[in-house]
């Protein structure tokens, strides 16, 4: 009798233990690295968690979004913009947000072509202009932002989707500018912005794609769980990932995916900056 009266108990454990949980990535960068990267991140948490883990790559900034609104649990690597929008249409939870060349804040940029007569924002008045996706928080809300603060209209946009499209798009001469994100380069002076993922293919980038500007520190990519997550199947999934950070091949597969290095403790006041840009903007 007693075993029947904790069946329903147990019956509810193995149901939470056996309780398949969506994993997204933002689609910032090609599919065939997020691909390659995020199988071995998913593989490599399932192991650590015993957790049924469903890598999802999204095709927009969008549709990642509206994951958290699905009946699946779901946890992500995604955006700024995107979370703050998670958070206000579904209540989603962030844990943790990377660490990029030792900071947790990175920026936005905007290029053009060093041939370029566009020296200052205001030229780019009327110009056509590259941008990632509007969810984006580098590729599009900042800049775009210091665009309209210096009353720039463009000519043309266009919504290249990955940041090195963008770059791309500057470098072959298809667009008149692009924003992307930025960091700093090193003390060696190697770069670390969007424009090193084409490094490999236009090895002269950083001499014929120049930096026209940079925009406020923006909190580094958070990861985020959706609202109805159950919390201690969350905390081993994001102690899965530190532990991953530390782990020789999961260092080099968090560089590839998006130059993280590690991660840190997050809250959602971190984001509140990035709110009143979006306030200040409407």
């Amino acid at each position: 009798m007693r075993f029947l009266f904790l069946l329903p108990f147990f019956l509810a454990v193995t149901n939470v233990l056996a309780q398949e949980v969506d994993f997204y990535l933002t689609p910032s960068i090609s599919n065939q690295v997020l691909e390659k990267n995020g199988s071995y991140i998913k593989e490599f948490l399932g192991k650590e968690t015993g957790v049924t883990i469903n890598l999802i790559i999204p095709s927009s900034y969008d549709e990642l979004v509206d994951g958290f609104g699905k009946p699946n649990p779901c946890f992500a690597i995604m955006s700024s913009l995107s979370y703050v929008h998670a958070n206000k249409k579904h209540e989603a939870v962030v844990k943790l947000r990377t660490v990029r060349y030792g900071r947790s804040v990175y920026q936005g940029m905007i290029v053009v072509s060093a041939n370029s007569n566009v020296k200052d924002i205001k030229d780019l008045n009327g110009k056509s202009i590259a941008f990632t996706d509007e969810l984006s928080t580098s590729g599009y809300l900042y800049p775009k932002s210091m665009m309209q603060k210096a009353g720039v209209k463009a000519g043309n946009e266009v919504f290249a989707r990955k940041h090195d499209e963008v770059i791309k798009l500057v470098y072959e001469g298809k667009a008149d500018a692009g924003a992307a994100f930025y960091s700093p380069p090193s003390s060696k002076g190697e770069i670390h912005d969007a424009r090193a993922r084409v490094k490999a293919k236009y090895p002269d980038v950083e001499k014929k794609v120049i930096v026209l500007a940079t925009t406020d520190p923006i909190p580094n990519d958070p990861i985020v769980f959706s609202k109805k997550f159950d919390p201690e199947t969350a905390r081993k999934l994001y102690t899965a990932l530190v532990k991953l950070s530390t782990d020789a091949q999961g260092k080099q597969v968090l560089l590839e995916l998006y130059g993280t290095e590690g991660f840190t403790k997050a809250s959602d006041s971190d984001y509140n900056s990035l709110r009143s840009l979006l306030t200040s903007l409407k």
